[in-house]
């Protein structure tokens, strides 16, 4: 049974399966799959609300900023007072709760939401709305600054192979060089080694010594918790002192996608892979696997287990006789 822990498994996966021994076309397969996996739905990649990394802050015009990492929003709400200058939670109400809309919606509605009182000490869930306006959400009933946004939404995921970086160790000491190129070295006075590997290539920042020769620097042997020996290939020779940031330079190897939903890789690249090689055949049936996993997660979503809800609602109060927010 293969369990595909790492993009590098899913490689060998796929090339087993197909028999091919181009992992490049291999993985611009994977990627292609990735492209129609964009928009996925999975649990793994819900946001959690109650988490302070997943609240947002209002700032000035009732607007604030997208996160880096949002895909899709699912749900936001805010668990206290709606009072302008107020920060903190309110256990007296009213709590909001915000409908997404289009963003001119949003822009029109917001020009007179400021004019319209908001409700106190309201035990309700008032119904609020919400849109993308640039890079930011604008929201009414009007929220002052520095108001409290929870964030439930589906997150964006690293594609596999993308290139990322971890700063190991903050600091290290280049010691002497030996040979002509390559040359080999030690980096002692490091704050740790975990999670480097012989073979990881690595870069650090120059302080009296240097790694940035325009060579690539590669870990020959892990000698302890605070040491390494590595070698540079190409460029001119390191300079030995001091360096900071020493920093492993790889990819990304997984996902919550692959770790959750392993069937998408599979059947989407093998989709693509079987249209690279004109057979057309081959790849309609796992075109047709793909589709039906992906109906899967859709059929779960439709019955409210994962991203649905209640929206059988009804208005109790309306600030004067402008409709523009409800209750439930």
């Amino acid at each position: 049974m293969f369990m595909l822990s790492t993009a590098d498994e899913l490689v060998d996966y796929l090339k087993d399966f197909t028999g091919s021994n181009n992992t490049n076309e291999i993985k611009q397969c994977i990627f292609q799959a990735e492209l129609a996996m964009r928009n996925i739905e999975l649990p793994a990649l819900r946001s959690n609300p109650y988490d302070a990394q997943y609240i947002g802050t209002v700032g000035d015009n009732s607007m604030m900023e997208i996160p880096a990492d949002m895909n899709k929003p699912i749900l936001f709400f805010q668990q206290g007072t709606n009072q302008e200058q107020s920060e903190s939670y309110s256990t007296t109400g009213p709590w909001l709760v915000y409908d997404r809309v289009g963003d001119r919606d949003i822009i029109t509605m917001s020009l007179v939401s400021q004019f319209y009182l908001n409700p106190v000490n309201v035990p309700a869930v008032i119904r609020g709305k919400f849109s993308e306006v640039g890079q930011h959400y604008q929201f009414t009933p009007w929220v002052g600054s520095g108001t409290l946004i929870n964030m439930y939404y589906y997150r964006a995921w690293n594609l596999l192979f993308t290139p990322t970086t971890t700063i190991i160790s903050t600091t290290g000491t280049v010691g002497s060089i030996t040979g002509t190129g390559p040359w080999t070295a030690t980096i002692t006075g490091m704050t740790t080694t975990d999670g480097l590997a012989v073979g990881d290539d690595i870069t650090a920042t120059s302080g009296t010594g240097s790694l940035e020769n325009g060579g690539v620097y590669t870990v020959a042997s892990i000698v302890g918790p605070t040491s390494i020996t590595f070698t540079a290939t190409g460029g001119t020779i390191p300079t030995g002192g001091t360096i900071t940031n020493i920093t492993l330079n790889s990819t990304v190897q997984s996902n919550e996608v692959l770790q959750s939903w392993p069937e998408g890789y599979v059947y989407g690249a093998l989709s693509e892979y079987y249209i690279k090689r004109h057979s057309p055949e081959d790849s309609a049936i796992y075109k047709a696997k793909f589709d039906n996993a992906w109906a899967t997660v859709e059929n779960q979503n439709s019955l409210g287990k994962w991203s649905g809800g209640s929206t059988r609602l009804s208005s109790i109060w309306q600030p004067r006789r402008f409709r523009n927010y409800s209750v439930k």
